[in-house]
């Protein structure tokens, strides 16, 4: 097969040039990472907030994530980025809330929070399945298909023989991630950030331009009959897409996945310097990945409809090809070197993430846990290497069986929906038990593999709902039967002892509904006030104000630019409120190592 993409001389230099930095990386922080599990798994809790931010961005940029978006755009439109521009709410969430009370706990990994906020054998139970069903599946899923998205890169695209090309760069990134542990995984992420930034940046524009400009790429698109392709919210006489628009911003952000922050994002807060580090961190993070990156992508994915009209063949990665075969045509030597570099770059970003992530679990909260409570802790870095190996093992495993990227996002969408509600309501809420979570978390999994099951076994109508266009609908049911499945679970057990619960409270002095356990505590809790609120609020508006302008402007659409524009303004407003309320907490609580 004829490659698309014709890398040259130059283009080598670049590519191996990264490469040989990111081993130098790992060589030069080796020594340094070695010193204690907090070095290693946490960069020894002193990250300033940009490195933090400029990490989860990095991480949430894999090499499959352009592919994507770019081929969400050809099947969907602007629109059917829905599915993940929902997120806005909880990260902001996140920001004015979780981010500072995250950092205020002090523990080593987000699961090692089971530990301080609940007891008995139920916490137990929950902590042990949470550690293998985060790192053995979750992780899995997601290592499986940015394998996948990489290999339909080298395959389709370069010429190069996927499996060679992808393990020299899984050996590279195992070593530096092996040898530095998150301080290698952080100071890469900051080239990688850049590299993929300015590759997007250069292809979106020149797409653009191949495309004509903005106003005749619209009017190709009208002449073609692709218009509601560029619609960025979907009418409802857009059936489809207008049920699952308003599935994602009305139910999937606050019941999918977990809102207060978990996995690696919980990782970067948990090593920042401070709360106040811990805060800016996620709003950063949310700034960029949502305002900064997204319209670079979507401009490819638009103007492919008219660059490439015709059906991408299957072999060739099928619409998800569009953005590689694009780079060939239209950049340069040198940029063509860059871009290659940042899609490299990217695939090797999220891998060492999940690699170190997932091993911080197996040996912080399981190994250590459960199998060796006592030992020096040059023994957990060396357990957490060997588990290092065996993540990257698994992952390469799953990526044999996982054939379409925007289905396996799905996938793990429904495998965790309705646990959300839980997630957020244990820090607010004291009646929440570790029987809540393993409640919520048992049924999501299985309601969702039932219905799999059955739609495999081409069952009316859950074969539909395991596709795309069924989702939205597979979603609801999931979200339905685990609210009622959890609160059920919850007042059908004994809640947590009172002194955990005193515990807890003294240590993190959370908002909500404590109750007795606030006044036995004697410590005044964060408090929920307006300026909280309008924070959360006004994030949201800045955000999405901020998506919309930059939209606009690139494709000169005036009722964007000025809409987002506007909100992108009273949004400033709101965070300055927000930031100033929530650091003001941060002075009246201890701060936790």
């Amino acid at each position: 097969m004829e490659p698309t993409v014709h890398v040259t001389t130059v283009d080598y230099a670049i590519i191996v040039a990264y490469l040989v930095f990111a081993l130098v990386v790992g060589a030069l922080l080796g020594r340094r990472a070695s010193r204690s599990m907090a070095e290693y798994f946490a960069a020894g809790r002193n990250l300033p907030w940009w490195v933090a931010g400029t990490s989860m961005v990095a991480t949430t940029f894999a090499a499959d994530t352009p592919l994507a978006v770019s081929g969400l755009v050809r099947k969907q439109g602007v629109a059917g980025n829905w599915f993940w521009w929902n997120g806005v709410f909880a990260n902001m969430l996140g920001t004015f809330l979780f981010a500072p009370l995250w950092r205020r706990c002090g523990v080593l990994t987000d699961l090692e929070f089971i530990r301080i906020r609940y007891d008995g054998r139920a916490a137990d139970l929950l902590r042990g399945f949470r550690v293998l069903y985060s790192s053995l599946i979750y992780n899995s899923i997601v290592m499986g298909w940015v394998i996948l998205g990489a290999s339909k890169i080298v395959r389709a695209t370069f010429g190069w023989e996927p499996w060679e090309t992808l393990g020299v760069l899984m050996v590279i990134t195992f070593v530096y991630t092996l040898s530095a542990g998150l301080w290698g995984v952080v100071m890469t992420d900051l080239l990688q950030f850049v590299l993929a930034v300015t590759g997007a940046v250069w292809l979106g524009i020149a797409a653009l331009s191949a495309a004509g400009g903005s106003d005749l790429l619209v009017e190709q698109l009208a002449a073609r009959g692709l218009l509601e392709r560029l619609a960025i919210i979907p009418t409802p006489e857009m059936r489809d897409l207008w049920i699952a628009f308003l599935t994602y911003v009305l139910l999937q952000w606050w019941s999918v996945g977990r809102p207060d922050g978990e996995g690696y994002i919980a990782q970067r807060i948990l090593s920042t310097r401070d709360e106040r580090h811990a805060t800016l961190a996620f709003l950063w993070f949310a700034f960029a990945h949502y305002v900064i990156r997204p319209w670079w992508w979507l401009l490819v994915g638009l103007a492919s409809l008219i660059l490439i009209p015709e059906a991408i063949p299957t072999e060739l990665g099928g619409d998800e090809a569009a953005y590689p075969m694009l780079m060939g045509q239209l950049l340069p030597v040198g940029v063509l070197g860059i871009m290659v570099a940042s899609l490299l770059a990217a695939f090797m970003s999220t891998m060492d993430t999940q690699m170190n992530w997932a091993a911080s679990y197996l040996t912080n909260d399981f190994y250590r846990a459960y199998i060796r409570k006592q030992a020096p802790d040059r023994h957990y870095v060396l357990v957490g290497r060997i588990t290092t190996a065996f993540i990257l093992a698994l992952g390469v495993g799953v990526s044999l069986i996982t054939e379409d990227i925007s289905k396996a996002w799905m996938l793990l969408a429904g495998l965790n929906a309705g646990i959300g509600t839980v997630s957020v309501l244990r820090w607010l809420w004291w009646r929440v038990s570790a029987w809540s979570e393993l409640g919520a978390m048992l049924t999501a999994l299985v309601v969702n593999s039932v219905i799999y099951a059955l739609g495999w076994m081409k069952v009316s109508p859950f074969d539909m709902l395991i596709e795309t266009a069924g989702f939205p609908y597979r979603l609801m049911i999931i979200v339905g039967i685990t609210q009622v499945a959890w609160l059920v679970i919850t007042f059908l057990t004994e809640p947590v002892s009172r002194e955990k619960l005193v515990e807890f409270y003294r240590r993190v002095r959370p908002p909500g509904w404590w109750g007795d356990i606030a006044r036995e505590a004697g410590v005044e809790g964060t408090r929920m006030g307006w300026r909280w609120l309008f924070g959360w609020f006004g994030g949201v508006l800045m955000i999405y104000g901020g998506l919309f302008a930059l939209g606009g402007l690139l494709l000169w659409q005036v009722p964007w630019l000025l809409g987002g524009g506007v909100a992108f303004a009273l949004g400033i407003v709101g965070v300055r409120l927000g930031l100033k309320a929530t650091l003001q907490q941060m002075t009246e609580v201890p701060q936790q190592a």
